[in-house]
């Protein structure tokens, strides 16, 4: 079997982009079964075959993970070409919005020892 992989340390709710050129088997294999997929054994996977290009997996759990863009057998080969991307999700917001503003040095307004 003939295939494209990207591993991607990634955490849970990431999410892996994965864009082909042709419709072709699309793969999210955690790399404790990435091993049994190149040796054609039993393994767990996320996803299939696929004939709109992106695909988006959602990442389960934190870990190694594998994309996968199967390019057929070596008797019947595919010419596809693709790419695989990691995106973290967005950060926390309040109300809505991002919140990114700077704190400056306040002056001080008034003083208040006693004396």
């Amino acid at each position: 079997m003939k295939f494209l992989h990207q591993p991607f340390s990634a955490k849970a709710n990431d999410r892996i982009i994965v864009s082909f050129s042709k419709p072709t088997k699309v793969l999210l294999v955690h790399s404790s079964h990435f091993k049994n997929y190149k040796g054609g054994k039993t393994y767990q996977y996320r996803g299939g075959m696929s004939e709109k290009s992106p695909v988006e997996f959602i990442v389960p759990s934190p870990g190694v993970w594998h994309a996968i863009i199967e390019k057929g057998t070596y008797k019947n080969p595919l010419d596809v070409t693709g790419k695989a991307e990691l995106v973290r999700p967005a950060p926390s917001t309040l109300n809505g919005s991002e919140q990114m503003e700077t704190s400056n040095a306040r002056e001080k307004d008034y003083d208040d020892t006693l004396e």
